[in-house]
């Protein structure tokens, strides 16, 4: 009997124990979110205090900012930031004059956040261990990013009147940090790795295919090439990279030069563009299309490093590719 007595005493001690610190805990995360509270209202009355409004239509300022910072503290499965989130500020004589220019600044603040991820893919994916080479394509690709980075959203966006009668737009602006990697790449792939006509490569045409396309449409396009080859078919888009043809319904074929072949090739099969979900009307979508001498299938995994590791092991004199763009809205 003493020993049962003893033994519920250590059970009553184990639970008071795990009450304490249970109630501890709770007034623990009771505190921490009682002083980020705090910290956003002073945030909050700080903008306001500067003259700042938001757009009539707009969530108020409070939720504006809440949800910037969320974004700027969220991580996704690994442990790194999810998202890339930046801030810009600027002038001009209407508001949407300085929203434009904050916008731009802030695509140039996102391009360098990606400046050192674009560097290792540039090393690992052009298989290039060359300083200058990934200088030189880092410092390029910056430019291209920053004008062609379409996929960014305002997490807060407000204004006021400056005393020289102009409007001043502040700007915080993110983006999924996992698409602007590989939409970055598809951008780089589609400027640095082309080159001038190469001894030995020879050229193709395609027509027919559409700068924009509804989500649901297909692409419909045809190619000649002025030697015999075969082709092969890629979509970069914000997701990663599709392979178009050959696929499980269109074997791979050899095209007679001087021929126009038009794609699909199968009347049961559909090129659907499918616009990804993201807050934009319009989607950069990017058709890479590699034209060999001789039968050299692409096998594995297809990824963007994959994809453009199989490019490079073709031996120039036997390949030749183009990049095309569209837009899915």
């Amino acid at each position: 009997m003493k020993k049962r007595i003893k033994m519920w005493n250590k059970w009553i001690c184990l639970l008071g124990v795990l009450c304490l610190f249970a109630c501890r805990t709770r007034w623990q995360d009771t505190s921490v979110q009682a002083a980020k509270e705090e910290q956003l209202q002073h945030a909050v009355r700080q903008l306001q205090a500067e003259g700042y409004h938001t757009l009539a239509g707009k969530l108020p300022l409070e939720e504006q900012l809440a949800e910037s910072w969320r974004y700027q503290r969220e991580k996704d499965g690994s442990g790194e930031v999810r998202y890339f989130v930046v801030s810009a500020k600027s002038k001009g004589d209407s508001f949407d004059a300085a929203r434009v220019q904050a916008e731009s600044l802030a695509k140039v603040q996102l391009a360098g956040l990606m400046e050192t991820r674009i560097g290792q893919l540039v090393t690992n994916r052009l298989e290039t261990s060359d300083g200058n080479t990934v200088m030189q394509t880092v410092a390029s690709s910056k430019n291209l990013v920053t004008t062609r980075l379409s996929n960014v959203y305002p997490l807060l966006e407000v204004y006021r009147e400056c005393r020289d009668g102009e409007i001043e737009v502040q700007l915080v602006m993110g983006c999924d940090r996992r698409w602007a990697s590989e939409i970055a790449w598809a951008v780089i792939s589609a400027e640095a790795v082309q080159s001038p006509s190469r001894g030995g490569s020879f050229s193709f045409s395609l027509t027919g295919l559409d700068q924009a396309y509804r989500n649901g449409e297909s692409l419909r396009f045809s190619l000649i090439a002025e030697q015999d080859c075969y082709y092969h078919l890629f979509v970069f888009d914000a997701d990663g990279v599709e392979q178009l043809y050959p696929g499980a319904y269109e074997e791979i074929s050899l095209y007679k030069k001087g021929v126009e072949y038009f794609f699909p090739r199968n009347q049961w099969v559909a090129y659907s563009v499918e616009k990804g979900n993201y807050p934009v009307r319009y989607e950069q979508n990017i058709l890479l299309v590699v034209a060999t001498r001789k039968d050299i299938p692409f096998t594995g995994e297809v990824t963007v490093g994959n994809v453009l590791g199989w490019l490079r092991r073709i031996p120039e004199e036997l390949r030749s590719e183009q990049y095309f763009s569209f837009l899915s809205e």
